[in-house]
């Protein structure tokens, strides 16, 4: 199982992730107007769908909206499918110890986007410090991610089982690494990890909400298809063994998520940070 987002399975539950971006951008009460937001960057634009159809309308009438992503798969399927003379695609690791090049490449935003994103980075210090520096001075962010959820915490959980610790792979270097603290292990802890991370970043937190919300799902190929391969296995595995990791493994997520008529479901903390 190699971990990645398949950009057409992706596409088929991006609706279910939209509702939550929206209300995002509808809470945030921000200090400058949308209009006057002449360059807008949207970290882990993905499939370019949330970029294209609302990103670019809500910030109208910007100059450039650059979206950005680690998977090359995802940039590709973006400009095939949510191209726009406006938008511009491009390839970028959030979480790189140098943006330097990226910075020269574009200079800095009035106003920096992330939804469901930041919690894929394992480096948060480096994830926020490359915001804070992308940031023009009087710019802002909306930061939406969330905190720890069903795969997470049943994927930590198998890596502990002795038939599984030789097999799975290491979740810390899947998830963000402010996860792993045992002072961030609870809601209040790791919200504070995060208000640190902004203000290390040198930005200020106007406001960090937290909001309780479900990831529904009409049917649960559609959730496994999601959250199994993000799950890493290591060198050397056989696939009898991946078939095994992979039906013990779907049998635990179903039993964390919530069954009913209309489909699965599993809950979801998400964090709105606006700076």
């Amino acid at each position: 199982m190699k971990a990645g987002f398949d950009p057409e399975h992706y596409e088929r539950i991006s609706a279910t992730v939209r509702p939550n971006n929206v209300e995002a951008l509808k809470r945030t009460k921000f200090r400058s107007h949308s209009s006057f937001c002449g360059q807008v960057l949207d970290i882990g634009c993905g499939i370019g769908d949330f970029t294209r159809d609302v990103l670019l309308h809500w910030n109208r009438p910007c100059r450039k909206i650059v979206g950005i992503d680690i998977s090359p798969s995802m940039l590709n399927y973006a400009k095939r499918n949510y191209g726009h003379p406006d938008i511009c695609y491009d390839v970028l690791d959030a979480g790189s110890s140098d943006v330097s090049a990226f910075l020269n490449k574009y200079g800095k935003f009035d106003r920096i986007y992330s939804f469901y994103c930041l919690h894929w980075i394992r480096d948060q210090k480096a994830a926020f410090r490359n915001i804070g520096r992308l940031l023009k001075d009087d710019g802002e962010c909306l930061l939406v991610f969330c905190a720890q959820f069903v795969l997470y915490n049943v994927w930590v959980e198998m890596s502990r089982m002795e038939r599984w610790k030789n097999i799975i792979g290491d979740p810390r270097h899947t998830f963000a690494d402010t996860w792993h603290d045992e002072l961030s292990s609870s809601l209040e802890g790791l919200e504070k990890a995060v208000r640190r991370l902004v203000a290390d970043a040198g930005m200020t937190t106007l406001s960090c909400e937290l909001y309780p919300t479900q990831s529904v799902f009409s049917n649960d190929e559609l959730l496994l298809g999601l959250l199994l391969p993000l799950v890493t296995v290591k060198t050397g595995t056989t696939e009898e063994d991946k078939d095994r990791l992979r039906e013990e493994l779907s049998a635990k997520l179903l039993d964390g998520c919530t069954r009913t008529p209309e489909g699965s479901s599993y809950s979801l903390d998400l964090f709105f940070v606006h700076a």
